[in-house]
């Protein structure tokens, strides 16, 4: 069995999407209203490089919110000033965190 049958074979045991809520088609719109519960990873259309991109430029995002993540961002802070000028350091409000991840998602 050759590669093109084997794809077009999983193709036909890939579920059908059923969207039950409006994914956005900007960045930051995106990002706020999957954190608010507008709609969630069954709704996003893994065929759309921006919906996948996006979600993994968001967990990326997170994932620099944990706390092994901050405490090596504290590190280099003390070690090197200027370093890293971007990063935000916990704790912060929420409206910080929202702010720092519409920058993220604007800029790509």
């Amino acid at each position: 069995m050759n590669l093109g049958n084997r794809v077009h074979k999983l193709e036909f045991q890939i579920p059908v999407r059923r969207v039950s809520a409006a994914v956005p088609n900007d960045p930051v719109a995106f990002a706020r209203g999957f954190l608010a519960g507008a709609f969630g990873v069954d709704d996003l259309d893994r065929t759309n490089p921006n919906h996948t991109g996006w979600l993994a430029q968001m967990s990326a995002f997170l994932q620099t919110l944990e706390p092994d993540h901050q405490a090596w961002l504290r590190l280099v802070h003390e070690r090197h000033s200027g370093a890293y000028p971007g990063q935000i350091l916990l704790p912060a409000s929420d409206e910080q965190v929202l702010e720092a991840l519409d920058v993220v998602m604007r800029r790509g």
